[in-house]
């Protein structure tokens, strides 16, 4: 009898596991393909026998010469650039839902190198954070796109050239968070992980630029507090514990995060004091509901974020585009939590 190991020496072909299953290897690919649930694939008894054979025969299917064939992947990427970021982790999960039932993988690209790596992997859409920092990004992803890669990009400063863009710029929801603090507080604070560059010249303007620039105009920059605290779940609440024990202890925090934001909420509940009675914070981006531990924080963001963008890049993988492309625009807008006073 041959071993699963000298079977694994020869690679064993879909028309072996179609004869042994004594089906078609048209069948025999629509029920290992994952889209089975197509007429086609044939009945439950049919798929039954396909899959034994295939466990049977140690078929592992070759991605790359099914997407030469079909012109398909199966595979949705998402460059996220890192796998802390619990803004992809959110977004991971809302495109795997999505995903899944389509018979589309989800693969995390978890490092910067999305352009070197796109340029060889197939994909139906590929999902790219960061391109906007590159000056060379907006060539980059239309040469992938021209390539015949699905290509959405998220960016403020980029636009649809054989491909589509998602941008959701928080600039003007840093701008309005600090009024909504500054209108019933003479000295509003504002808390980062790193301080804000307002030289002029920089290319691309950040949510915490936009903020402390907006305090200068209105003449109010020597009553804005800007405070550092360091990266990380607990060296961030660390650091809001010593702020808030300190002399300095704010009234009103403008949290460049939504985690920054439960960071604080952690600290004050430590410390005894009441929120937002002693202390109103109000977050720039959305905390997941699961990730709260106590009242919801009041936040600026884009209703269903998540849901969102992974609806417009299965879309984008199931339907490839035909046009230059389409710009979707995700508008930031305030929600009231437990933050916040009514006023």
């Amino acid at each position: 009898m041959t071993s699963a190991r000298g079977r694994a020496a020869k690679a064993v072909t879909l028309a072996q596991v179609a004869a042994v299953a004594g089906v078609s290897p048209a069948t025999a690919s629509f029920v290992l393909s994952g889209r089975d649930g197509r007429a086609s694939a044939g009945s439950d008894a049919t798929k039954r026998k396909v899959r034994e054979a295939a466990e049977h025969l140690g078929y592992v299917p070759n991605r790359y010469a099914r997407a030469m064939r079909t012109g398909r992947s199966d595979a949705v990427v998402l460059a996220l650039g890192t796998i802390g970021d619990p803004w992809g982790v959110s977004l991971t999960r809302a495109v795997r839902g999505r995903a899944s039932p389509r018979g589309l993988s989800t693969v995390v690209l978890a490092d910067e190198s999305w352009y070197e790596f796109l340029t060889g992997y197939a994909s139906d859409c590929a999902f790219v954070t960061g391109a906007d920092l590159d000056p060379e990004g907006q060539a980059k992803i239309a040469r992938l796109a021209r390539s015949g890669i699905g290509v959405v990009a998220f960016g403020s400063d980029l636009e649809p050239d054989g491909f589509d863009v998602v941008t959701s710029s928080s600039l003007q929801a840093a701008r309005d968070a600090y009024d909504l603090l500054a209108s019933r507080h003479e000295n509003v604070a504002y808390l980062a992980t790193s301080a804000p560059d307002v030289a002029e010249g920089v290319r691309t303007v950040t949510r915490s630029q936009a903020l402390v620039r907006h305090a200068q105009d209105r003449g109010r920059a020597d009553t804005l507090t800007v405070q550092i605290a360091e990266q990380g779940h607990g060296r961030s609440i660390e650091s809001c514990l010593a702020w808030l024990a300190s002399p300095e202890r704010p009234e009103a925090v403008v949290c460049a995060t939504g985690y920054l934001a439960i960071a604080m909420q952690v600290a004050a509940v430590r410390l005894g004091i009441s929120i937002p009675d002693d202390l109103e914070l109000v977050s720039i981006g959305d905390v997941p509901g699961d990730a709260q531990f106590f009242e919801p924080v009041s936040y600026y963001g884009v209703d269903r974020v998540f849901d969102r963008i992974a609806g417009i890049v299965v879309d984008r993988a199931i339907t490839p585009l035909d046009g230059d492309g389409v710009r979707h625009v995700l508008d930031w807008r305030y929600f009231a939590g437990a933050t916040t006073r009514d006023d």
